[in-house]
């Protein structure tokens, strides 16, 4: 029940931040009940507006002005949280957690008006199978939105909390949360306990697919059925505005197409007024593929938690996707097992995270509480857990999922500069025969990242003057086996999309708010791989807040195991990276590249801060144009630098860069150019060495006992910069695409 004029003194805020809906609910003594956000219904759309003047609108004001002006409008920026690529809404780069700050000042101004006080306790929740990385992130965000305390809990959690508010789970039983929201999918599976829920197993997720990857199989078969009627220029405002509202319509249909069998989806072009029809059985034939996707998720949840389908209590269907009855009908196909659907899925994890908020109610037995660090509170006001301070592992690396990058919570403060290299430092012990990996350093605060300028330099940097060198004639004796193996076929779900960007200026508080009225600005590249993004958070006047935050340097990664660190962040999900035979394998699929606006190549990257030297040794056989593996330095899509075995008229080692202006090849793959450095060696051992604003390159095979200069270059830098690798595949020249790998069995930062 959604209540709007109920005041809980002392109240606890669950807020849900969806991908395409927020949510929110308050629990006072009286009970819980969903927290009316819009005037039209209780949640909000997840949009912010980013006008060239005027305040940030948020929600259905959003909704309303972005139809008519599309390109400042931010929107399934949640999906974007941890892109090191920055949203851009009307020409300005912005992080996705400090949109995410924005959608969340707005339900914490809402429930200020509403209840008249701050909330005494509030629970932020999350998707399950979000790492150490991605929840710092989000802690950043409350942060910016000036939540003194704040408590992560999981979706899943909260939804099966909500589930047993309301029929009776006893101790030991067990239940699957299948959460279908709008722009991801978890599945977790959980036991109830004498005080909550504990999760069994690890959670799966599938972090691009929901809602709006079904909006936009509607549209796709809309534009599809209206052929070249549909082929309007995009540049105009008007057909910009008329896509818009095609878009809602499509939506509208598919929310639709839970009641009814059959619909029609108005259609109002510049020079086309019609109607499409779209019926329930075409729709379910275009998202069934998904579907499938997401009960492989499930039963991989489920094998995780050694739990056969037969002992679940039920399957709880949550996030308002889960509504379309397609979902029902293939659960109970695939698991044969009850399953029960909250009346308004959309509302259930905001409930069960505003239950989560009483410090009596439900206490996880499997995981502590992630506390967002803030302020002291003011009197009367109470923290429910103490702040997270995470030890690090046994290994001395930060503890947290596969693939996410671990990161203590921000502190603000100086950023602590890294150590020089001295110029007359001898060449590296990492260059001999048998080069010993370091020690690992684990970072003991997240880096500070210097924000980017607005633009290009005055001038762009002067050619260097650069040697050609030879990395090596002969292949890798002996390593051949350890050749990576095939590609695996990239299987995405239906219609992945990638959302623009967004926030500025605040809107007006309400009364007696206590929230900061400021400026939110972020830095444009974040700084990724097991650290926090750095945050500037602006006064109205402009001016730098002063807070920071800083990162330790220099780590060592030989990939013993068979798990990646989690400090590692990677570019993309949606490809394979194996951790086996001491050595991390990376799949490259066709398409990807670190060139102009291709920049879809798989990266692993950590954060360095200061002077550094990054080392990998690389195995990769490239035979097409254009394939390559090996270093890069990644401050965004205008700021990089890549060092790595290439192919292009022959095998070759490469070194490019880009720094606010043209991509420069400094050596090149293609004979042309003239400045070819050609190899055969499938191993080799590749240096990047940063000496302020300076990077140096050097090669050599795995047979040679020192390396070869390859030339310097000056790139503008901030101080911390995320570092790594990568692996190219994108076919030129006439080349065949074709899968391509590369074996690392090492990466190592020196500072």
């Amino acid at each position: 029940m959604v209540r709007a004029d109920v005041i809980h003194r002392g109240y606890g805020l669950g807020v849900d931040l969806g991908t395409t809906y927020t949510a929110a609910a308050v629990r006072g003594t009286d009970g819980v009940d969903v927290l009316r956000l819009g005037a039209r219904r209780p949640e909000v759309p997840s949009l912010v507006y980013l006008p060239a003047d005027g305040p940030v609108l948020v929600g259905e004001p959003a909704a309303r002005r972005g139809e008519s002006d599309p390109g400042r409008m931010a929107r399934e920026f949640k999906r974007r949280l941890g892109d090191p690529v920055p949203l851009l809404v009307g020409g300005a780069p912005y992080s996705a957690h400090a949109l995410l700050a924005r959608q969340l000042d707005h339900v914490l101004g809402t429930a200020v008006t509403t209840q008249g006080e701050p909330p005494g306790s509030v629970v932020v929740t999350c998707p399950a199978n979000w790492g150490p990385y991605k929840r710092d992130l989000l802690r950043q965000a409350t942060r910016l939105a000036d939540l003194e305390t704040v408590e992560l809990r999981t979706e899943p959690e909260a939804a099966a909390v909500q589930f047993a508010s309301g029929e009776r789970v006893a101790p030991g039983e067990i239940v699957a949360v299948y959460d279908l929201g709008g722009g991801t999918f978890d599945a977790a599976v959980l036991r109830r306990t004498a005080t909550g829920f504990e999760l069994l197993g690890e959670p799966e997720g599938i972090e691009q697919l929901g809602g709006v990857d079904f909006d936009e199989a509607v549209f796709d078969h809309v534009r599809a059925t209206l052929g070249d009627a549909a082929i309007l220029t995009t540049e105009d405002p008007d057909v910009q505005a008329a896509f818009a509202r095609l878009r809602r319509d499509c939506v509208e249909a598919k929310e639709a197409l839970s009641e009814d069998t059959e619909v029609l989806v108005p259609v109002a072009l510049p020079g086309l007024h019609t109607r499409v029809r779209l019926t329930r059985r075409e729709f379910e034939a275009m998202i069934f593929p998904a579907l499938e996707e997401t009960v492989g998720a499930m039963r991989r949840a489920l094998r995780s938690a050694g739990v056969p389908a037969d002992q679940l209590r039920s399957i709880l269907l949550s996030g308002g996707s889960s509504r379309i009855p397609l979902v029902t009908e293939v659960l109970g196909t695939a698991f044969g097992c009850p399953t029960a659907l909250d009346p308004h899925p959309e509302h259930s994890i905001a409930l069960g995270a505003a239950r989560l908020s009483a410090p009596e109610t439900f206490r996880p037995s499997a995981q502590p509480p992630m506390v967002a660090a803030g302020r002291p509170r003011t009197a009367g006001q109470t923290v429910t857990t103490p702040p997270l301070t995470a030890p690090p592992s046994a290994s001395g690396k930060p503890v947290g999922a596969a693939g996410e990058a671990t990161t203590p919570t921000a502190v603000p403060g100086e950023a602590a500069p890294g150590v020089a290299v001295p110029d007359d430092a001898p060449p590296d012990a990492a260059f001999a025969d048998e080069a010993a990996p370091g020690v690992a350093v684990p970072n003991e605060a997240p880096p500070g990242a210097a924000l980017p300028d607005e633009g290009p330099p005055d001038a762009a940097p002067p050619d260097a003057a650069l040697p050609v060198a030879a990395f090596g004639s002969a292949a890798g004796a002996g390593h051949a086996d350890r050749m990576p193996g095939p590609h695996s076929a990239d299987t995405s779900p239906v219609g992945v999309r990638r959302g623009p960007g967004e926030p500025g200026t605040t809107d007006s508080a309400p009364p007696r708010r206590r929230w900061r009225r400021a400026v939110l600005a972020v830095a444009a590249v974040l700084a990724l791989g097991g650290a926090a993004a750095t945050v500037a958070a602006l006064r109205p006047d402009g001016r730098d807040s002063g807070g920071s935050s800083a990162a330790a340097c220099g780590f060592a990664d030989s990939f013993d195991g068979d798990t990646l660190d989690p400090a590692w962040q990677r570019q993309r999900t949606d490809t394979n990276v194996t951790v086996a035979d001491g050595a991390v394998t990376m799949d490259a699929p066709d398409g990807s590249d670190i060139f102009e606006t291709y920049l879809a190549a798989p990266m692993l990257l950590r954060p360095v801060t200061g002077d550094f030297t990054l080392e990998t040794d690389v195995t990769a056989a490239p035979s097409q144009f254009y394939q390559g593996a090996g270093l890069v330095l990644w401050n965004g899509p205008d700021s990089y630098v890549r060092l790595e075995r290439g192919y292009g008229d022959t095998g070759a080692v490469v070194f490019e860069y880009k720094d606010h202006a043209p991509h420069v090849k400094v050596h090149s793959p293609v004979r042309s150019d003239g400045t070819l450095v050609e190899t055969d060696a499938q191993r080799g051992i590749l240096q990047l060495i940063r000496k302020g604003d300076t990077i140096t390159a050097k090669a050599r095979s795995a047979l040679d006992a020192q390396p070869k200069d390859l030339g310097s270059i000056q790139v503008n830098l901030p101080q911390t910069v995320p570092v790594g690798v990568a692996v190219l595949n994108r076919a030129q020249q006439g080349a065949k695409p074709s899968s391509f790998s590369a074996r690392f069995d090492s990466v190592t930062a020196r500072c």
